[in-house]
């Protein structure tokens, strides 16, 4: 059976919910499938689910912390470290415990799972378990960030979009860039708060900004 993105979520849900993620319905980052926690600090950790383009079942996942939630943003001056695959984490002799045969030889960030095979679930939320610490442990990940200016940026986009939400802050005004219906379950007046704050901060504005900055501000309000 193919796999699509809405049966890898309905599969990995609650075993991911139970190691502490939340859901969030999300068209917009490349994920296959958004899970994120808020954990010290300010931080979020997101889980990112990826569906192979040239194998029918297989699926990995990628870790992503931020001061935002914005999945896999990279670049600038993003630290490396703070995007990495799951399975870059695995220890050798747990790749051959977690992984199929054709992945568990291999001493690379290169892992995935069949979703046709039964042990499937268990041995992927195994590793997600035992490598989300080792992930945050990477020396001088969480300063790293935190130095980043484009981090420190978009942090700070957002704080403004919550904020200007919160205090009903919403003017009837001729946006370009507002979608003509909700994304994701995420109401208007958050793109329309989004457009408003790109344009007061000068940042760089258009369709694919405005959403970006609307879901990372929506998603981090409802982050428990």
């Amino acid at each position: 059976m193919k796999l699509i993105k809405s049966r890898l979520i309905k599969i990995t849900k609650k075993g991911l919910e139970d190691l502490g993620y939340q859901e969030f319905r999300d068209s917009i980052t490349p994920a296959q499938g958004l899970f994120i926690k808020s954990i010290k600090n300010h931080f979020y950790l997101s889980l990112g689910l990826t569906i192979s383009k040239y194998y029918e079942g297989l699926f990995t996942a990628s870790f992503y912390l931020s001061k935002v939630t914005t999945w896999a943003t990279v670049g600038s001056d993003i630290p490396n470290d703070s995007y990495q695959r799951v399975g870059s984490f695995l220890l050798k002799e747990e790749r051959k415990k977690l992984l199929p045969d054709e992945f568990s030889a291999q001493q690379s960030e290169d892992a995935w799972w069949n979703i046709e095979n039964e042990n499937t679930l268990v041995d992927f939320l195994e590793t997600v378990r035992i490598t989300e610490q080792r992930f945050l442990d990477q020396p001088d990940l969480f300063n790293k960030i935190r130095k980043s200016r484009f981090v420190s940026e978009l942090e700070e986009l957002s704080k403004k979009v919550i904020n200007d939400v919160a205090s009903n802050k919403i003017h009837e005004d001729h946006y370009r860039f507002v979608p003509a219906k909700p994304i994701d379950e995420i109401p208007l007046e958050w793109f329309k708060v989004a457009e408003k704050v790109i344009k007061e901060k000068k940042a760089t504005l258009n369709f694919n900004t405005v959403k970006r900055l609307a879901a990372d501000a929506f998603r981090q309000s409802k982050c428990r």
